[in-house]
């Protein structure tokens, strides 16, 4: 049985928050313009505390931590757990593409030595997927399926797939699905293409923070008992010290006031 605790809330400078995957500028750009029109953090970033790692890992609301950067913050508060904690689990997403054929993004790829691409079955690509013996697989809605370049370091694995990510990021639609769901989404949608990227795990996290490399945007997913929301940070001038101990007395205050609710249920929000 999952214990869920009280989330631990911190003011994080910023300089200490890595990143794994890389963000959307655009998105960035976005969010960045409606926090200082609002000038509160609804929903802290999560950071992730490794043994032996100084800086915490940002395992949700990278976008938000980047665009606090871009405004100039010098601090966010964050919620803060244990990377270690077995509870914390990590999935992957595979990203179904639409308004682009798999021809056309073969095409787009043909000039990228390290995702040379063969033909296979999806049984194939999948089996090499999961033994580290290919980067990525393409499936088309055709039956058509192509796995993508060889294994090699992780740093090496990671910028390959950002330039897979390249290839079709910003000009179609994507959709971020389970990958076991990829068969079926794909017969909605015949003329679609599917990229089905490798499971991650969190030792794979750390050693791509450490080494300061980064994932395609969007491809991994945390899932993190107990998370806060709805915090409405300021974001003011104030100092470290000041916003700690702002923290701390509204979170006092919110205790007390009987102003917290835990949602035991999987819960869907439609005001995000």
């Amino acid at each position: 049985m999952t214990v869920i605790r009280f989330p631990v809330l911190h003011v994080v400078p910023l300089d200490q928050c890595l990143l794994h995957e890389e963000t959307d500028s655009a998105r960035v750009a976005r969010l960045a313009a409606r926090l200082a029109s609002d000038g509160v953090l609804r929903n802290p970033p999560i950071l992730g505390r490794h043994d032996g790692l100084e800086q915490l890992i940002v395992l949700d609301g990278a976008t938000r931590t980047t665009a606090l950067r871009a405004m100039g913050m010098p601090h966010v508060v964050a919620q803060v757990v244990d990377y270690d904690d077995e509870s914390i689990q990590i999935h992957t997403w595979s990203h179904l593409i639409s308004g682009l054929t798999l021809d056309d993004l073969r095409a787009r790829l043909a000039d990228e030595p390290a995702l040379a691409e063969r033909s296979c079955t999806p049984y194939e690509a999948e089996n090499a997927l999961a033994h580290r013996e290919t980067l990525a697989y393409l499936a088309g809605g055709d039956g058509r399926c192509f796995a993508l370049g060889r294994s090699a370091n992780i740093v090496t694995r990671a910028a390959a797939l950002r330039r897979l990510f390249a290839a079709y990021a910003g000009r179609t639609a994507i959709a971020r699905i389970p990958p076991s769901d990829w068969p079926a989404r794909l017969d909605e949608q015949r003329a679609g293409v599917v990229v089905v990227y490798p499971n991650y795990t969190k030792r794979d996290i750390v050693a791509l923070s450490q080494a300061g490399a980064m994932l395609p945007a969007g491809i991994t997913r945390h899932v993190i008992p107990g998370r806060a929301l709805r915090i409405n940070a300021p974001l003011d001038g104030a100092t470290l010290e000041q916003k700690q101990a702002w923290l701390t007395g509204w979170l006092r205050e919110r205790e007390v006031g009987h102003g917290v609710r835990f949602y035991a249920e999987p819960t869907f929000l439609f005001d995000e």
